[in-house]
């Protein structure tokens, strides 16, 4: 019987059990001030046991006005991370991240109220898996922060701090987020690393990054660890990372995906990531795709991805807005 990714891992992991007794985003729009960067897609998917259509919106607003290096500026940020799946499976909820953001120049930035934890967005690219949004939300628990995943699962809303810096080619960021709703009382610390290598010659333009969050949720303590590079030649990017996650489960992720562009309007792209538990079976995962650009970023995707172990084929059409 075939299940989603998440259902496929954790159905080994259970199995097992019983045996034995889941880039700094850069604004595509900015203007006086005001900056936009995310995307929004529809799609129509076929995954073998489930057909429908599926919506993902992850967007981030940003008003910044007379921002220098030199000097103070009062600001906000307004995210919005939110995904509808037709029929009674899947996630169906959204989640809004405001924030006020007192920005010290060249000092760094501090942002108040509910930010984004920096193992989520900054430092670590935010490629969607094979441009398949709604696979790569099954993904994220695997390879994201464990908050934008619970709050949108779980419906919780979390609020908290964070500071971001820079120093030449290397950007650095803390966070601190906290889940006090419904039943779950959980705080989360993070740090993620950011560091450019200009192309010099023969030697493609390349960046490693890397990010650990620690959860606090009463006796239950763990930490996550993410760690990878990405290069980038003329028209083909590349990227390899590992992602040690102990919750929702204790896995290894470790992921290749690369891009390759033949026109302004016409990429390929192409992911495989293989999910190890430490109880049950591996899971791997691949996935090809195919993305057309429109004017002003609209796009249009086909995607096809299959896997091992009860992961289901997955055909998915989408169109879309790229911030």
């Amino acid at each position: 019987m075939k299940h989603s990714v998440l259902v496929a891992i954790g159905t080994s992991f259970i199995s097992a059990q019983s045996v034995m007794a889941e880039v700094d985003q850069k604004p595509l729009f900015s203007l006086g001030g005001v900056s936009i960067s995310g995307y929004a897609d529809l799609s129509y998917f076929d995954d073998e046991t489930n057909s429908g259509t599926f919506a993902r919106a992850d967007i981030d607003l940003t008003y910044l006005p007379n921002r220098s290096p030199s000097s103070f500026s009062l600001g906000f940020s307004l995210g919005f991370d939110g995904a509808k799946e037709s029929g009674s499976g899947g996630i169906n909820s959204g989640v809004f991240y405001p924030a006020v953001l007192f920005d010290f120049g060249d000092s760094g930035r501090v942002s108040v109220g509910a930010p984004r934890s920096v193992m989520n967005r900054g430092y670590i690219p935010t490629s969607v898996f094979a441009l398949n949004s709604r696979l790569d939300l099954q993904l994220s628990p695997f390879t994201d922060s464990v908050v934008p995943y619970l709050a949108l699962a779980g419906d919780y809303h979390p609020y908290g701090i964070r500071y971001d810096t820079a120093f030449g080619n290397t950007e650095i960021g803390i966070s601190f987020n906290r889940i006090s709703d419904s039943g779950l009382d959980a705080d989360f610390y993070a740090m993620a690393f950011s560091h450019k290598f200009e192309s010099s010659g023969r030697i493609p333009e390349l960046d490693v990054f890397g990010a650990v969050e620690r959860i606090d949720a009463g006796a239950f303590n763990t930490r996550n660890y993410s760690l990878g590079i990405e290069a980038g030649f003329d028209n083909l990017d590349l990227g390899f990372r590992i992602d040690e996650r102990n919750l929702p489960m204790d896995t290894r992720a470790i992921e290749l995906y690369g891009r390759m562009q033949f026109t302004t309007a016409l990429s390929t792209s192409a992911s495989v990531i293989n999910i190890n538990p430490d109880i049950g079976s591996s899971v791997t995962v691949y996935g090809i795709a195919v993305e057309y650009l429109f004017v002003n970023n609209t796009h249009f995707n086909a995607s096809y991805s299959d896997g091992s172990n009860g992961v289901p084929r997955n055909i998915d059409l989408s169109v879309g807005w790229r911030f």
